[in-house]
């Protein structure tokens, strides 16, 4: 008997529908195998944030030039204040690729069952980035405010047609910021 999926007109001898069979068989294990790699990894429970956590999503965007240089692009998800928060970034999809969280005292990256652990925010981007960043400065321009920041330029606050951006020039190695996020 053919598949009901197959109209009357379009009904196989049993030879050909055996093939078939096979074939899309086959295509429907590689396409759950596909989907499966592509899921989103588990989450660990979210750390107590502060009452005043708000959730911004929005588009990150940092290249460190370092040797050879990196870039990290993403969608993101940001709660939290410079001493508590967490930051998930998203691939293609909307596939978690990883959770950051941090705490006065303890930082935490997060990627599927992996998790690193760190003394301070700035140990774990330090390990990760090869870098650190000035967290605070960086809230406090999301919060549009111009604090200055030597050996920074902040290029642009961030506003409705335009993301934060903000370039180091030093210490080495230089890189630049951008950041956009929708309240």
């Amino acid at each position: 008997m053919s598949p009901l999926w197959l109209s009357p007109g379009t009904r196989r001898n049993s030879r050909q529908g055996a093939g078939l069979s096979a074939a899309a068989v086959l295509t429907a294990w590689i396409s759950l195998a596909l989907l499966m790699g592509c899921s989103t990894p588990p989450v660990a429970p979210e750390a107590a944030l502060p009452a005043e956590a708000q959730r911004r999503e929005g588009r990150l965007f940092l290249r460190v030039d370092s040797e050879p240089p990196t870039i990290t692009q993403a969608d993101i998800s940001l709660q939290g204040t410079a001493q508590a928060g967490q930051l998930t970034l998203y691939g293609p999809l909307g596939i978690t690729h990883g959770l950051l969280r941090w705490s006065p005292g303890e930082a935490v990256w997060s990627r599927g069952q992996e998790q690193l652990r760190f003394s301070s925010l700035d140990a774990l981007l330090t390990q990760t980035l090869g870098t650190a960043l000035p967290v605070p400065t960086v809230f406090a321009w999301l919060e549009g405010r111009a604090i200055a920041l030597d050996g920074w330029d902040l290029v642009s606050l961030p506003t409705a047609d335009q993301p934060l951006v903000a370039r180091r020039r030093h210490p080495a190695p230089t890189l630049e910021l951008r950041l956009r996020l929708t309240p």
